[in-house]
């Protein structure tokens, strides 16, 4: 019987697609941390590099891994599940640079660093999408919360698209964990791509005018 060339090629294009917005997105926000130097612009350049990340080697597991042997189509899928893990770190990390002092960050920034070292334990251990969730929704819902903060005490520029981007992060989510399917060629996973990517425009729209905190 013979394999096809590419196993699920939507899937890995939407996949090829995000790693395309994700290092735009990046490099777009590099220029305006050079201008600025605010960390949430640093940490939220990388939340899209690490989108970008996730995506290629999304596309890579989905797209010809099976051609190759357990352990590489593997490697391709614990990297993809390692860059979402650090894409919420990163997105915590910029969260918090909004809406806590530099000086608490000396000491607080250590705890969402302890706790991406666990993930990756985990990670490690079972390469299960699911543990992804389990991550990934508290963390965003705790920078959600940080956004609502700052939206309605400091009425603070772009927390809006991005609590926006959020929620339309985590209809994506539930998408995907709910296996619906629009058609054979356009399974779970391709829309959740799909709606990531939108809420990737919608992130990318608040973060450009987020501050540091006291800014």
């Amino acid at each position: 019987m013979n394999k096809p060339l590419i196993y699920e090629p939507m899937t890995a294009f939407t996949d090829l697609l995000i790693f395309a917005m994700g290092l735009y997105f990046a490099w777009e926000l590099y220029g305006v941390y050079t201008t600025k130097l605010y960390n949430v612009h640093f940490y939220f350049m990388l939340v899209f590099f690490f989108m970008g990340s996730a995506g290629l080697f999304g596309a890579l597991s989905h797209g010809i891994g099976p051609h190759f042997s357990g352990g590489i189509h593997s490697f391709f899928w614990k990297m993809a599940l390692y860059s979402i893990g650090l894409v919420t770190f990163t997105m915590v990390m910029g969260g918090l640079y909004h809406v806590v002092s530099f000086q608490t960050m000396e000491w607080l920034k250590w705890l969402p660093f302890i706790v991406l070292i666990v993930y990756l334990i985990f990670i490690t251990k079972h390469d299960n999408f699911g543990i992804v969730v389990l991550f990934y929704v508290p963390a965003m819902t705790v920078v959600l919360i940080m956004m609502l903060y700052s939206f309605i005490r400091f009425q603070g520029d772009g927390t809006g698209w991005i609590m926006v981007s959020i929620l339309v992060s985590f209809a994506g989510a539930a998408v995907q964990q709910s296996g619906f399917s629009l058609h054979k060629h356009f399974n779970h996973n391709d829309i959740y791509h799909v709606i990531q990517m939108g809420s990737m425009v919608l992130l990318y729209r608040g973060v450009w005018v987020l501050k540091d905190f006291g800014l």
